[in-house]
């Protein structure tokens, strides 16, 4: 079994890279995106992209959703609102203000940190 500690240094592990942050700032914006859309606000190749949506999924930060031929992206996890805010990410302040998003700290995986 995992720490909790452990659990929560791998999500911000996996969450902190430049390109990875992007992501959750413009999934923040439009609740829901496609890769298409995703590549020019990234501005990274189709193939990293798709690396980096599949690091944030296997985390469960996001989650894929197809919808025809095109497979759309969402953030899931509760916690990622209030750790974008906290750390004054204008993509996630605004977010927040505009959308009313509940920054409370709700695991999904409960439990306290310590």
């Amino acid at each position: 079994m995992i720490s909790p500690l452990k659990q929560e240094a791998a999500l911000l592990r996996d969450i902190g890279h430049p390109a990875r942050l992007k992501i959750l700032c413009l999934l923040m914006r439009k609740e829901r995106e496609c890769v298409c859309r995703m590549l020019d606000e990234v501005a990274v190749p189709q193939p990293t992209l798709s690396r980096h949506l599949a690091i944030l999924r296997a985390q469960g930060v996001i989650e894929d959703e197809r919808e025809g031929a095109m497979v759309l992206y969402r953030i899931v996890d509760s916690r990622i609102p209030g750790l974008l805010k906290a750390l004054g990410l204008p993509c996630a302040v605004k977010a927040v203000q505009e959308k009313g998003i509940n920054t409370k700290r709700n695991s999904r995986k409960g439990g306290n940190v310590a």
